[in-house]
């Protein structure tokens, strides 16, 4: 239940909880429920409303609409509570200037009293410094990689993974910092046990993700290209782990791939079932979004995303100004590198590489725009 006024954002009085009960996280990962869409669970946005303009056009016509009244600055509702701000860009036509105007974000605290005044008939006057620095030509921005070789297997590789990139409210500490820690922790490990891998285990923190995945897109096209169209590394691939959901722990996982690839992910990461992880669950899509995992999805390859207890991530920290190391768990950033340490060793060592659906069952990638 929730109460609220106009112009503000309510008081919730059912927050959602910050971990997943262990039954549902079971029925997440629970191979013989029937999946909800021919990619696997996922969700199935509402058709448009009839004649509606599509929300791209609507932007476009806004952004115009105030260039051509002249307007100095738009100030955006935050729409969130306790202060909470979070970060996206608002610009469209390749953060064209000539296309927008400077564009803040207000808490919605702040914002509600602007409003409130405004419907009493008072002047509002508001005086804003803003630098912005555009760079017409462009800049170019790296992944980071290192790996440790293999032995016998060495050209066959398995990745790990996190993204370096962040918004600028905050430092991005679980998004995607933890991520990032996470899966140096799990590389450290197998360095400080003397581990040598059959394969090559390689991990990348990815640059540009924020801006659509475009980091490991360019990755994945120049190394791997796409199942149908391979380079001869494509078929020398041994799965790639994403963290990129926040502070919590790892409680289950999703592969692409055929379900005896999950099978064999499901019998590595069942010893840690006493730390909470719960199992994987295979997926045929191969669309593109949410973190890196899913470019190698949408190239026929075995991309591994981690399923994360919530903690705060959507309800505080996302892209938000609350998004600083006090909000990690270090505690669950542990037992996430132990759960990856453990799964890469395994997978590193096996005989086969994990298995790839038949050229003639591979899922048909996504046309662009879909």
């Amino acid at each position: 239940m929730v109460y609220g006024e106009p112009n503000s954002v309510p008081v919730n009085l059912n927050p959602p909880p910050k971990r997943i009960p262990t039954d549902v996280m079971k029925d997440r990962v629970d191979p013989h429920r029937t999946p909800t869409g021919p990619g696997g669970p996922q969700f199935t946005p509402p058709a448009p409303r009839s004649g509606a303009l599509p929300f791209a056009e609507i932007v476009d016509q806004v952004n115009k609409f105030f260039m051509e009244s002249g307007v100095l600055v738009r100030v955006n509702d935050a729409g969130r509570e306790h202060g909470q701000i979070r970060a996206f860009s608002f610009a469209r036509g390749d953060y064209d200037v000539t296309k927008t105007v400077p564009t803040v974000v207000m808490r919605n605290e702040d914002f509600g009293r602007i409003v409130r005044l405004m419907k009493m008939g008072r002047d509002v006057e508001l005086e804003f410094d803003i630098s912005n620095t555009t760079h017409p030509d462009g800049r170019t921005q790296y992944n980071t990689i290192a790996e440790i070789p293999g032995t016998d297997k060495r050209d066959e590789v398995i990745y790990v993974g996190g993204h370096l990139d962040s918004w600028h409210a905050a430092t991005g500490a679980t998004d995607n910092a933890t991520g990032c820690a996470v899966m140096m922790e799990a590389a450290r490990i197998l360095k400080a046990l003397g581990i040598q891998p059959r394969r090559t285990v390689r991990v990348i923190l990815w640059s540009g993700e924020e801006q659509g995945l475009l980091g490991s897109q360019a990755y994945v096209a120049k190394h791997y290209g796409t199942a149908e169209n391979p380079t001869p590394a494509w078929h020398k691939f041994g799965g790639y782990f994403n963290h990129d959901t926040g502070t919590g722990r790892i409680r289950g996982m999703t592969v692409f791939g055929p379900p005896e690839t999950a099978s064999i992910l499901r019998e590595i990461v069942g010893p840690y079932s006493f730390m909470g992880v719960e199992g994987v669950i295979a997926t045929r899509s191969r669309n593109i979004g949410g973190s890196d995992h899913t470019s190698f999805n949408n190239a026929g390859l075995p991309g591994i995303g981690t399923q994360l207890d919530p903690i705060e991530y959507g309800t505080h920290t996302w892209h938000t100004n609350l998004d600083t190391f006090e909000r990690i768990i270090p505690e669950d950033l542990r037992q996430g590198a132990m759960v990856i340490a453990y799964a890469v060793y395994k997978l590193s060592m096996r005989d086969e590489l994990l298995p790839r659906f038949p050229a003639g069952q591979m899922p048909e990638a996504p046309r662009r725009g879909e």
